[in-house]
């Protein structure tokens, strides 16, 4: 009989993503805020308080990747929109695994390298310093609301995600895009550090988290190819796009549109991988190059 994986944020790419590419092993479920007729997907409200308990029923692992995006006008009522989507929901899949007396065996909670201070110049690990503003402060509280899991003797991950590399989706889904008509586009300093991970890499270490009991609390998800904006550009230039015009805007143009949301693409900080490497996985796609040239 197959395990039974409940995955929230049904709408979103890495969940589907992840959904398919664990669909012939384990019984895939899905939350979403949206009521269809799917058999594998079932309802919740946050704010009502609200989750199909079938969704629940005999379920081993749950991972948590609901979360409204961070990068909509930071509002008050997007603000708490972005809080509720992941802390409180949260509290209310505890609440009801609680009320139902189920104990999964793992819940693996989505996070971010956000949850650091972004003007630290070290190599940041899993110990170093948080980040003081509004979006640390975020994270910090997600990540903290998954610690009640611990409580039922369910083994606990933060996937401490950095920019997650997709042709289908994302930031290289536009930036290619972009290029393919002829513009190279790089915000503020053209040096700075880009940390990401291709996205089935990242399923993959999701998978291993499921599978081994080793895989405890917090990690950095990145590769090892930790490239400048500019060697990102001309990469993609050198492989795909040789006639494209680079084009920098200056960080002061775009915090204009962005206002605070400029921290979450202005940080220039490198992350340690090591407690990744040290738990046995590897990226298979560990390199910038190697990736576009799979575009091809």
């Amino acid at each position: 009989m197959k395990e039974i994986i409940l995955i929230t944020g049904a709408n979103g790419h890495l969940a589907q993503t992840l959904g398919n590419y664990l669909k012939d092993e384990y019984e895939v479920r899905y939350l979403s805020r949206k009521k269809n007729n799917l058999p594998s997907c079932y309802y919740w409200n946050i704010d009502e308080k609200v989750i199909e308990i079938n969704a629940l029923k005999g379920c081993s692992h749950i991972i948590h990747l609901a979360g409204y995006p961070i990068l909509n006008k930071w509002t008050v009522k997007n603000k708490e929109l972005m809080y509720n989507s992941r802390v409180n929901s949260s509290k209310l899949l505890f609440d009801k695994c609680q009320e139902q007396n189920i104990i999964p065996k793992t819940f693996i909670t989505a996070s971010a390298m956000g949850i650091y201070d972004l003007h630290n110049t070290e190599k940041i690990n899993e110990n170093s310093i948080k980040g003081s503003d509004w979006l640390a402060q975020l994270a910090v509280d997600w990540e903290t609301a998954s610690h009640a899991f611990k409580s039922i003797g369910c083994r606990v991950i933060q996937l401490r995600i950095s920019l997650i590399f997709s042709k289908y989706a994302g930031f290289l889904k536009y930036n290619l895009l972009s290029m393919k008509f002829g513009i190279a586009g790089m915000i503020g300093n053209k040096h700075k550090t880009v940390n990401w991970i291709e996205i089935n890499d990242l399923i993959k270490f999701i998978k291993k988290g499921i599978t081994s009991n080793d895989i405890n609390g917090p990690y950095n998800l990145a590769c090892d190819d930790q490239l400048s904006q500019l060697e990102i550009v001309n990469t993609i230039k050198k492989i795909l796009y040789p006639y494209c015009i680079n084009i920098r805007v200056p960080i002061y143009i775009t915090k204009l549109f962005l206002g605070e949301r400029i921290k979450i693409i202005s940080s220039n900080v490198k992350l340690d991988m090591s407690k990744l490497k040290q738990s046995g996985f590897r990226c298979e796609c560990n390199t910038f190059s190697q990736l576009i040239n799979h575009l091809k």
